[in-house]
């Protein structure tokens, strides 16, 4: 679990009902499908309609069939330029139409959860605000688009985030490859109510593969390092590595996280 160092500002509180949660209007970054994309708003429910636009926000026209239509290329935005002092991303430097090029929220609806939240960017900080769920998936989080160049961040020791929210047990997960169904790597953390630094090693991320914690014995493990980043995530989850393993401070309902920056750090 992650450790957090101290370097507070101001608390703040969580309100968001599902009553009163409304999702932030977001700035379109491609061509809309004109009459098909307005047939599928009009006949879809709402649940299915933002899982079709977050599976193509992150694989592109086709959403997961986009794999197998060879001239559709997926999505990709430049790769962060990690200098001298670590910076991933830092959201006080980034403008509005460069965050919604990037980010979009991630929920279980695309696996036919109820959960419903968003993410925006307020005050130099990415928001991720909503309710969650228990059924189906139990989840939701926020994402960046695949880096068009795999991030290798191997000469530290992990990533540190400066984050605020409302107390309970978040996760980052890295990705080492383009495909979502593949492995990737889960580290828990404790998020504080006051904007503080949580640091997460690299060596204690998880390896997972479709919502199962790999194990040691399983071909497909292996151990995380940093080496190559190909995309990261933010998510709330009822489960911590795994279905098989329950995520002890997670409650359904209204959430908010806060995150202001993210940085490799190395001891």
């Amino acid at each position: 679990m992650a450790m957090i160092a101290a370097n507070p500002a101001r608390a703040f509180g969580v309100t968001t009902p599902r009553a009163c949660f409304k999702r932030a209007t977001r700035a379109r970054t491609t061509p809309r499908a004109n009459l098909v994309d307005d047939f599928f708003d009009a006949v879809l429910p709402k649940p299915l309609t933002q899982a079709r636009k977050s599976m193509e926000f992150f694989d592109g026209p086709g959403g997961m069939l986009a794999k197998v239509i060879p001239w559709n290329a997926k999505p990709t935005v430049e790769a962060p330029r990690v200098d001298v002092d670590g910076v991933v991303f830092d959201f006080s430097r980034m403008r509005g139409d460069e965050f919604a090029a990037k980010f979009s929220s991630l929920n279980d609806v695309v696996m036919g959860g109820r959960s419903d939240a968003d993410v925006v960017l307020e005050n130099g900080r990415a928001v991720m605000r909503g309710v969650t769920e228990d059924q189906f998936g139990g989840f939701a989080s926020f994402k960046c688009r695949d880096f068009d160049r795999a991030l290798d961040l191997s000469a530290y020791d992990g990533l540190s985030l400066t984050c605020a929210g409302d107390g309970l047990r978040y996760k980052v997960i890295a990705y080492d490859s383009d495909d979502s169904f593949n492995v990737a790597f889960h580290q828990t953390f404790e998020c504080p109510i006051e904007m503080r630094e949580v640091k997460v090693r690299f060596g204690d991320f998880v390896p997972v593969k479709r919502g199962r914690a790999v194990a040691k014995s399983d071909p497909e493990y292996r151990t995380f390092d940093g080496k190559r980043i190909v995309s990261l995530q933010f998510m709330l989850s009822k489960f911590d590595y795994g279905m098989e393993n329950l995520n002890t401070n997670y409650k359904p309902g209204a959430f908010e996280f806060q995150l202001a920056r993210v940085e490799a750090y190395k001891d």
